[in-house]
């Protein structure tokens, strides 16, 4: 366990101490509190245990603001974390429906607060998990589509933008492009991206090493395009070594703020993306990091017809998973059709 993870893990390691402190945040609903609880439950009980990605914890801490927000104001709440029934979390699980949340968006923050209520139960602030029986509304729209892909056009034309939006900043320049096809080429996910080491390149074995999804490592190929894109990058960060300039082993690093110099967190290579989906025109929800992922699954199989050579570059558990992006690829579908209607001509 690091430093960091004893230091928060010492506010509820001590049972009675524990009790105590989640009795007391439950009853004055103290955000900061409780999700610290919650963050040390994931870490510490939670199936997944140290594992657990800070993305899930961020985005679980996000759900539990939202329900202390629903159950009105801490100094006279309209709805005691102590007294809470299967019905309050119905409740508002409907009120998000009426703010026009996605199916997929609801599940994750009862999701979150399902998490708050189980380290609750942990450390002996209620009896039971209020929500165990609650089930999120279905979701009824393919997972295809939901979010798409770009096509090979639209990708091609992301990538122009790096250089044209910053033609006088060759360091900015390096490094987005490189994001853009790590993500976008490669399929790495945004923690892959930022985690990555310099060390983690070989160059001459033209591949690279990545930490995925649950601990899981695996060695990704190299394109030449994203080699050619690598070796600029790494030319442009040595300059920022010769500066004392780098004060990190992260491959991307960020160049702005307080943190120039230091590993590129997900929230800087969101809003670095973002950037560009914005100049390339595309809906707001399709401006995650994910898109690139997508983008390079949907390509991958158009390109392949495998399953198995993209659940292994992507670093899918199962090729189930990966079934996704054939679904994604409506190319895949015009070329079978039209490869019917040939079966169907006259033969001479």
């Amino acid at each position: 366990m690091t430093e960091g993870a004893l230091v928060l893990a010492s506010r509820w390691s001590n049972a009675a101490n524990r009790r105590r402190e989640g009795l007391r945040a439950a009853h004055e609903q103290n955000a900061d509190a409780l999700t610290d609880l919650l963050v040390t439950y994931m870490r510490l009980k939670s199936s997944r245990g140290a594992r657990v990605s800070q993305m899930t914890l961020d985005h679980y801490c996000e759900s539990v603001r939202r329900f202390l927000a629903f159950t009105g104001p801490p100094e006279t709440p309209e709805r005691a974390l102590n007294q809470l029934a299967a019905e309050d979390f119905e409740v508002w699980m409907l009120t998000m429906q009426q703010a026009s949340l996605a199916a997929s968006s609801i599940k994750r923050h009862l999701y979150g607060v399902r998490n708050l209520m189980k380290a609750l139960v942990w450390a002996g602030a209620i009896a039971s998990d209020p929500s165990a029986g609650v089930r999120p509304p279905s979701d009824t729209t393919p997972a295809h589509a939901k979010k798409q892909a770009l096509s090979v056009a639209r990708y091609a034309e992301l990538l122009t933008l790096p250089a044209s939006m910053h033609p006088a900043d060759t360091l900015r320049a390096h490094r987005d492009m490189l994001l853009l096809e790590l993500g976008g080429s490669l399929g790495l996910r945004a923690a892959e991206l930022v985690g990555l080491n310099a060390t983690d390149i070989d160059l001459n074995e033209r591949q690279l090493r990545v930490l995925g999804k649950g601990g899981k490592g695996r060695t990704v190929p190299l394109t030449a395009r994203v080699e050619r894109s690598l070796r600029l990058w790494l030319m442009s960060r040595s300059s920022l070594q010769a500066l004392n300039k780098l004060g990190t082993s992260a491959l991307l690093v960020s160049l702005s703020g307080r943190n120039y110099g230091g590993r590129l967190t997900t929230k800087g290579a969101r809003t670095i993306a973002a950037t560009y989906y914005q100049e390339l025109g595309l809906a707001p929800e399709l401006w995650g990091l994910h898109t690139l992922r997508r983008t390079a699954g949907t390509h991958l199989y158009r390109a392949t017809r495998d399953l198995h050579v993209v659940a292994d570059v992507l670093g899918h558990a199962s090729v189930n998973t990966s079934a996704i992006y054939a679904k994604m690829d409506t190319e895949v579908r015009r070329e079978a059709m039209e490869a019917m209607e040939r079966l169907r001509e006259p033969q001479d």
